[in-house]
């Protein structure tokens, strides 16, 4: 087959600014973005996309943007890892209560089952969007990921093979893109390795989550198949106060939530998983869901499948790649042809624009 790659591009300069930016965030609904401060008529985005095996490869320059995940979008079924290189310009923000930089260079780990709050200066990026899935078959256990910052030798591998595969990416054809993915997984499952043996105390490869957070979260890991995983029993016997372990989970939206979203994705996780043989019901039993009827009911509402269905298909039907990827290409298929403008609004960006030679 020579067939390419489905693909799509979506450029200010093709569509004017204020079309691209109702495009730009319409594409993405999991987030909440704004433009740092700045008039939409600055606002510069050209990236393209490609639907790379089970993963979407981006690769673009984006103008200063802000982007956040907030507590009351974390029940949208988006289940995904995403890995950010910034191969030129920063990225910063707060994850997990701690300051995040990201400098040229560097590769940021997103988890959609968390919160984040970034912004970032004119910038050149790869935003690979993979699955969790796609890990739970690579990695006996996937291990924390959200505000890790790659920044090992394999971290480094990771990141020119991010650069190089987006500079060849349009020449390759669907063949060709199944066993370079193939390849690409196993780059990251080496590096996020390493990411599991390291230190959480090391500070210049992740942030630490708050003392209280941790403390709790780890119980939380370790209790999730019992009945009497409360806030309650957890104030109780880590002994800490309630005030104190709500505030410490608010970005999270509540203590509550969170046991229940670790409970259904450790349960996804272990539906995708081949080695896993235990019944639905045993499943509900052991993650602590009270029947069931209650944990398909739950595992419903998040990934929009009940568990026999994730686990006959092996996908989840709320926020699948594919069906993420539709859904961009059908924004693409309404995008508006600008009328063309007055020269003297092209001034917006003039300041930006001359820069993009040095990222190119």
């Amino acid at each position: 087959m020579n067939d390419r790659l489905p693909s799509l591009r979506l450029s200010s300069d093709k569509i004017g600014p204020r079309n691209a930016l109702r495009l730009w965030r319409e594409a993405l609904p999991q987030f909440r973005t704004d433009l740092n401060g700045r008039c939409s008529d600055d606002f510069f985005v050209d990236v393209s996309a490609w639907l790379l095996g089970s993963m979407i490869l981006c690769s673009g320059h984006l103008s200063s943007v802000r982007l956040s995940r907030e507590p009351d979008q974390l029940m949208d079924g988006q289940n995904h890892v995403c890995l950010l290189y910034v191969a030129a310009g920063q990225w910063q923000g707060e994850i997990d209560g701690y300051t995040v930089r990201c400098q040229a260079g560097d590769i940021l780990c997103l988890d959609s089952s968390h919160t984040f709050h970034l912004t970032s200066t004119l910038s050149r990026y790869v935003f690979l969007i993979l699955p969790r899935e796609a890990l739970t078959r690579l990695m006996a256990k996937v291990p924390s990921l959200h505000g890790r910052i790659l920044r090992s030798p394999s971290g480094h591998v990771l990141a020119a093979h991010l650069d190089t595969l987006s500079r060849y990416v349009p020449s390759l054809t669907e063949d060709e893109a199944g066993r370079i993915s193939r390849g690409s997984l196993s780059l990251i499952g080496a590096a996020l390795c390493e990411i599991e043996d390291s230190p959480l105390s090391d500070k210049t490869s992740a942030p630490l989550l708050p003392a209280v957070r941790m403390r709790v979260e780890r119980y939380i890991e370790q209790n999730l198949s019992s009945h009497d995983l409360t806030p309650d029993t957890i104030s109780r016997d880590l002994g800490i106060a309630r005030s104190s372990l709500y505030r410490a989970f608010s970005s999270l939206g509540g203590i509550s939530s969170h046991i229940q979203l670790r409970r259904l994705d450790t349960a996804c996780e272990l539906l995708f998983h081949p080695e896993e043989h235990r019944s639905v019901g045993e499943l509900a039993e052991t993650l602590g869901f009270e029947s069931t009827a209650t944990f398909s009911k739950a595992f419903r509402r998040r990934f929009g499948c009940s568990p026999r269905e994730a686990r006959t298909s092996g996908v989840t039907k709320l926020g699948t790649i594919r069906s993420m990827f539709d859904a961009w290409c059908q924004l693409g298929e309404t995008a508006p042809t600008p009328a063309p403008a007055p020269k003297t609004q092209t001034r917006g960006r003039s300041s930006e624009a001359p820069r993009l030679a040095a990222f190119a």
